[in-house]
């Protein structure tokens, strides 16, 4: 069967349906692109603007209301299903599928398309009654019916049920005109815990066939530590609640691979029915964040048609504006998981709190654009009127069907994004700074955020990407196998766990011209979790001249002294040459001996660590590579940082702009957009721009100069 592409089938859907109804005479008409389809399955010509509904909370007389009143907003699509499974299958094998096509009849008639979930995520009852091991459990025990999620993908009852419905609804909606897209699941692979009996048993034979033998497991996991030598396969648990010491390193990396597997396998099933079974729908899932838990890269590059996100950064103005980067670093990861580049924010806060400026809503907005998104799909419509979110805040503010307080800002951002939108069809973002993700550095060192005092893996790769964010250019998130020549400039945050071939390939990269960025703990692991023979920054010594001799863990440390120790950290800084800052450590500082390296920041410390190195860089061959020996709980070392490499390397701004405000930019094959993002609450008057360009937002041509009010943005357009 001939697939078309995703641009294809959403704007036929969605044009078929404004052209072909009187009521939807009204809707915003878009206009075709010339540009040319990447191959494989791509993003919509049209912007997807969109809202969360669940027609099966609400009697069909309120349908056509919120149908036309999302027309008349100036939405374009709507999501649905995705906690429906026991509407439609009330009982096994029998399908009740009506109340739906009623519903997206209405869609239909006000020119709005529809993606429809799979209703997995949230088991009925009489599946766990028939078979009670389709819920799996955490380390408090098995889960009782009740709650959302908390499925087991390592149940065979529960894939060949999930297998049903889907096939179930793809039959009969995969070729519905309304119908442009799938979404697998919802927020799948979080929390990442599947502990029970079937999925024990599961864990079992994947380590089996990981490592074929139980002699290969044990030297991997270091049995002889504590006497854990297995001589059966069903001697190994999960450990629901282990004893003094908890799981080994090793065993604990291996589960979390072995729960990233399962979820792949369930959601890959999915998508091939659906693939198979429909025609110009494209598919994806929503991640919660897609850092958390699940292989997000395999995902894309294996089975998905799009990458998708659920943003949920708070509201710009609440808190310093660099919080704002999460979601663009988030929105980076997802452009850069898959192939063209395609990605969605699948929900997204449909208001702000009332201490809060809704402008934020329209900024938001357009930090999706800026970073590569092809729609937004706000969460959502109506709030319940009972259930676990009855008192979320939504599009309606109460229950008396009238739109919240942000109802200006909502109509701007839909009708200048329906506009500006569809000419970002094919454009995609161009990058020569890149950071390298690696998931089994995540799990094997905590997904914790950038406000946790022990940030982890990702909080501490969102530091320093928040500081890149600094040099006003566009950043690449990608895996270890990305093609490093592109890049002027790799980051490798916490790239403690690597393989030998990695660093055969980075060092190359160096000596060819390539800037690398490492820091402390550097190359320290292998892959399974154990201990290299060797110090930081392991076999990157050479090239970056310097070792480590020890560390200060500070965690480690006030866990020792019995308590947080104030007077020593009130003592710690780092301190660049030629700057008057003294930034504040927040976990770890090493001591460092130079190796032929030269001093860009020194510890700052009473007692013997004082004046010893904490950021160093060394010239290799044709490259630079950069130590950090340390981490901070401030944002302005990450950025002082980042200007002393961009130094080095000769990289600078897109357009030059204030402090807090973003610079990004998109190209196709006739014209690089520049987005503005002032993510402040200061107004930055008369920002010159480095040749005449067209302001898209204000509808001016050849514009030298713009201004940017609090919250605010600007689109330009360049040709070439």
């Amino acid at each position: 069967m001939k697939r078309r592409t995703f641009n294809q089938l959403a704007g036929m859907a969605g044009i078929g349906a404004f052209l072909g109804r009187g009521a939807a005479s009204s809707a915003i008409s878009f206009e075709p692109q010339s540009q040319p389809e990447p191959s494989g399955r791509g993003i919509a010509d049209r912007y997807l603007l969109g809202a969360a509904y669940y027609p099966e909370w609400w009697p069909s007389s309120d349908w056509e209301i919120d149908f036309r009143e999302m027309r008349d907003l100036g939405i374009n699509t709507v999501r649905m299903g995705e906690f429906a499974w026991a509407i439609f299958e009330p009982s096994p094998g029998q399908f009740v599928f009506d109340w739906l096509d009623r519903a997206l009849d209405v869609a239909h008639r006000y020119g709005i398309s529809a993606v429809l979930a799979t209703p997995t995520a949230s088991v009925p009852p009489w599946l766990y009654q028939l078979h009670p091991d389709v819920l799996s459990g955490n380390d408090i025990g098995a889960y009782t019916y009740g709650g959302r999620k908390g499925y087991n993908t390592n149940s065979p009852n529960y894939l060949a049920a999930s297998a049903s419905i889907t096939t179930a609804l793809a039959e009969h909606y995969g070729h519905h005109p309304v119908v442009i897209g799938w979404q697998l699941d919802n927020e799948p692979g979080y929390p990442p815990q599947e502990y029970d009996p079937v999925s024990e048993q599961a864990f079992q034979q994947w380590l089996e066939k990981r490592y074929g033998s139980l002699d290969a497991l044990n030297r991997a996991w270091n049995g002889a530590f504590w006497s854990n030598l297995y001589s059966d396969w069903s001697q190994i648990h999960i450990p629901r609640n282990s004893a003094e010491g908890g799981w080994q390193p090793a065993i604990s990396l291996d589960y979390r691979r072995f729960y990233s597997d399962s979820f792949l396998n369930h959601l890959r099933k999915q998508a091939e029915i659906l693939h198979a079974k429909s025609e110009n729908q494209f598919v994806f899932t929503n991640w919660p964040a897609p850092t958390w838990s699940v292989d997000v890269f395999r995902a894309a590059q294996e089975f998905l048609d799009a990458t998708a996100w659920d943003n949920y950064v708070s509201a710009p103005g609440l808190s310093r504006f660099q919080r704002q980067y999460i979601a663009s670093f988030l929105s980076d990861f997802c452009r850069c998981a898959g192939p063209h580049q395609r990605f969605l924010c699948a929900e997204q806060n449909a208001y702000v709190p009332p201490n809060a400026s809704p402008e934020g809503l329209r900024l938001q907005a357009y930090d999706d654009l800026a970073h590569g998104a092809h729609g937004q799909l706000y969460f959502e419509w109506r709030r319940p009127l009972a259930g676990n979110e009855e008192h979320r805040p939504s599009f309606i503010k109460g229950f008396d069907g009238a739109i919240n307080p942000a109802k200006p800002i909502l109509e701007q951002i839909c009708r200048e994004l329906a506009r500006i939108g569809p000419r970002l069809a094919h454009a995609t973002t161009r990058s020569d700074i890149a950071l390298l993700y690696d998931f089994a550095n995540e799990w094997a060192q905590g997904y914790g955020g950038v406000g946790d005092r022990n940030p982890r893996y990702n909080g501490e790769m969102q530091s320093f990407y928040s500081g890149l964010k600094a040099l006003k250019r566009n950043i690449d998130v990608v895996p270890l196998s990305a093609d490093y020549a592109q890049y002027g400039l790799i980051v490798a945050s916490n790239l403690r766990l690597i393989d030998d071939a990695t660093i055969e390939r980075l060092k190359a990269y160096v000596a060819a011209g390539g800037t690398l960025v490492l820091n402390y703990r550097a190359a320290t692991q292998n892959t399974d979790n154990s201990m290299r023979r060797i110090l930081a920054p392991g076999a990157f010594a050479e090239i970056a001249g310097v070792q480590s001799d020890a560390i200060l863990d500070l965690n480690e440390y006030n866990s020792q002294a019995g308590d947080f120790d104030a007077n020593l950290e009130s003592g710690l800084g780092i301190q660049f040459t030629g700057s008057q800052s003294i930034f504040r450590p927040r976990t770890a500082i090493e001591a460092l001996v130079l190796q032929g390296a030269e001093v860009l920041a020194k510890v700052h410390a009473t007692g013997s660590l004082d004046g010893r190195p904490a950021v160093t860089r060394n010239r290799h061959g044709k490259g630079w590579v950069f130590y950090v020996g340390c981490d901070s709980s401030d944002d302005e070392f990450y950025e002082t940082l980042a200007r002393a490499v961009a130094s080095a390397c000769n990289l600078t701004p897109l357009i030059a702009t204030p402090y807090g405000v973003e610079v990004t930019s998109r190209q196709d094959a006739s014209t690089t957009y520049y987005f503005l993002l002032n993510l402040s609450d200061t107004a930055h008057d008369g920002i010159e721009l480095p040749h005449p360009m067209d302001d898209l937002i204000a509808q001016k041509d050849g514009v030298t100069h713009v201004s940017l009010a609090p919250l605010d943005v600007a689109v330009l357009a360049s040709a070439g």
